[in-house]
């Protein structure tokens, strides 16, 4: 599904257990809230399996403080839903900073300098590799 206004739009695909988030443009807190119930209902159609999230977010141009506070709240609910992985797509150096700040506040433990890609394919591969593990330690 597609959400989207006069200055930017997210939407969200599902390719097996990996769920993509793309955004472009500046994205604000009424987009922010849209994507979460969205992706809140991907998450619970994955039936408890683990899943990892990709942020598709090349076109994206920077986040509004609302939208940021959004974010930090959307990470702190998504905490114990079984999300093995996460990979990152940005080419603002604006985004990855308020990305930096959004995990830093929500206290979340991913350490995003080491799951930045370039392209779609190198981040699939990662996260997919990173469900294979966790997948042999069950």
């Amino acid at each position: 599904m597609e959400f989207k206004n006069h200055y930017g739009s997210v939407s969200i695909i599902t390719d097996g257990p990996i769920i993509i988030g793309q955004f472009s443009g500046n994205i604000n807190a009424r987009l922010v809230n849209d994507f979460a119930v969205d992706l809140k209902k991907h998450i619970s159609a994955l039936a408890g399996k683990p899943w990892a999230y990709i942020s598709h977010s090349t076109q994206l141009l920077a986040t509004t403080p609302d939208a940021e506070r959004g974010f930090t709240h959307l990470f702190r609910a998504l905490q114990g839903t079984n999300c093995i992985a996460t990979a990152y797509m940005f080419s603002s150096s604006i985004v990855l900073n308020q990305m930096k700040r959004i995990i830093a506040q929500a206290q979340s433990p991913i350490q995003i300098m080491d799951c930045l890609f370039d392209d779609l394919d190198s981040a699939k591969a990662y996260v997919l590799k990173q469900l294979e593990f966790a997948e042999m330690a069950c």
